[in-house]
């Protein structure tokens, strides 16, 4: 233990001074660092973002540095170099958030048995995890395991940070069983409250066509702007071979 009696008082104020200023900077620099990746988050500048964390992770390995290394060549398509980074986080217990982007990096590679696997691993840490649930319901509609699909939007639905995407998913299934209807039934609601999406919009006016609705149809197309011809549209959506 050092002996403060030992040293002069200039002494200690200097040590004391130059320990707030090393602090000072570390802090100014977690907050300069913090501020260019929202930025870079904001204009969703992925090279950038990379080149961020990679110069993180090499002053400082730290688990949630690499997570988000993982993440951002996500987003930028580099589905391998994600799993590259990610590949050490697994073996850890990791939560079920890296088990959750493995399984999408594996599912974008069109390996959907080895995501799914993923995605139950994440599923048995939190088995309400609605993000869990949601990518699921995506890989089995990808196998063409529709009626699972749809249980497990289901399940999804209930927590899902943004609803309206799990009910999309849900009304997309609906599309491909042509149950046009039921697809109508969901995506309204959603329309009606003021939401704005585009897809959501396409999805709820093809449905609206092809199950006879065509004044509807036409409505949206007109309210939204997307085509200088709704009426012609409606009734080439309506006429369209699906599936």
């Amino acid at each position: 233990m050092v002996n403060l009696g030992r040293y002069p008082l200039f002494t200690l104020m200097f040590l004391l001074s130059l320990s707030g200023c090393t602090n000072n900077y570390s802090k100014d620099n977690n907050k300069t660092t913090l501020n260019n990746e929202n930025i870079l988050l904001k204009v969703k500048n992925y090279t950038g973002l990379i080149k961020l964390k990679r110069e993180e992770l090499k002053k400082n390995n730290n688990p949630k540095v690499r997570y988000d290394l993982a993440y951002y060549y996500y987003q930028s398509q580099d589905y391998r170099s994600s799993m590259y980074y990610l590949k050490p986080l697994l073996s850890s217990g990791a939560s079920p958030d890296v088990y959750l982007l493995q399984a999408k990096n594996l599912s974008q590679l069109g390996k959907y048995k080895q995501s799914l696997s993923f995605v139950d691993i994440a599923l048995t840490k939190d088995r309400n995890n609605s993000e869990g649930l949601n990518l699921r319901g995506v890989i089995q509609a990808q196998m063409g395991d529709l009626d699972k699909a749809l249980n497990s939007f289901t399940l999804a639905r209930v927590g899902y940070k943004q609803e309206e995407n799990v009910v999309n998913n849900m009304a997309m299934i609906y599309i491909i069983q042509k149950k046009y209807t039921e697809a109508v039934q969901l995506l309204l609601p959603i329309y009606l409250r003021g939401y704005q999406d585009s897809q959501i919009d396409h999805n709820l006016i093809f449905s609206l066509a092809k199950s006879g609705d065509l004044r509807y149809a036409k409505d949206i197309l007109k309210k939204r702007g997307y085509s200088k011809h709704p009426d012609l549209l409606a009734t080439d959506l309506f006429n369209v071979q699906t599936f």
